[in-house]
């Protein structure tokens, strides 16, 4: 009987030795930092001028619908769009700032890719916010705020430290960055996320 036990348990633990990782490190990741933090959360570096950052917005948004416990950070690059980029990093931040960047982020992307009307400069991006019930008084005292050079500051730290140099760039946990051209489709997507959110 002990033997037939033995044999059982043999059995039932072979799948679990044998079973390879879905996700491989060189493939659909790579490791980009030596720690991960503990916080389940997931960073997306973008730009409004970024098609493909508009076109990821679905995605994000149902990344969130099913993983509502994960904090999904958004980071501005200032590297895209030329003179228009630092622009364009600091609307974003001002929208935070303002509380209004739910509300604002999908109307610039729709202006800039569906509208195909690209802001001039701050000026333009002061209309589009008052334009959606921004105090312009508001917009302007934020702009150029202390407070708003800070995360611009720290937005700029973050490209650099995890050597952003496209978008959108997808880091899980501070540690590991997607290879989106690898992983082929949105359900992988979902998959490789929660896959890395309980990875070491």
């Amino acid at each position: 009987m002990k033997k037939y036990i033995v044999v059982l348990f043999t059995l039932l633990l072979a799948p679990l030795v044998n079973a390879a990782p879905e996700f491989k490190e060189g493939v659909e990741y790579k490791v980009v930092n030596e720690t991960a933090s503990s916080k389940p959360e997931v960073t997306e570096f973008f730009s409004y001028v970024c098609s493909h950052c508009y076109s990821f917005e679905p995605l994000m948004e149902k990344l969130q619908e099913r993983l509502p416990e994960v904090q999904l950070k958004k980071v501005p690059v200032s590297f895209l769009g030329r003179e228009l980029g630092p622009v364009l990093q600091r609307a974003y931040g001002a929208a935070v700032l303002l509380k209004v960047d739910d509300k604002l982020t999908p109307v610039i992307f729709d202006r800039i890719h569906r509208q195909k009307k690209m802001p001039g400069g701050l000026d333009d991006i002061k209309t589009i916010f008052v334009a959606n019930g921004v105090e312009a008084k508001a917009f302007d005292g934020v702009i150029n705020s202390f407070a708003l050079n800070g995360m611009v500051a720290q937005y700029d730290k973050a490209t650099e430290r995890f050597n952003v140099r496209g978008t959108p760039t997808i880091v899980v946990r501070d540690k590991y960055e997607l290879n989106m051209s690898e992983i082929g489709s949105e359900e992988r997507f979902y998959r490789v996320v929660e896959y890395l959110l309980s990875a070491g």
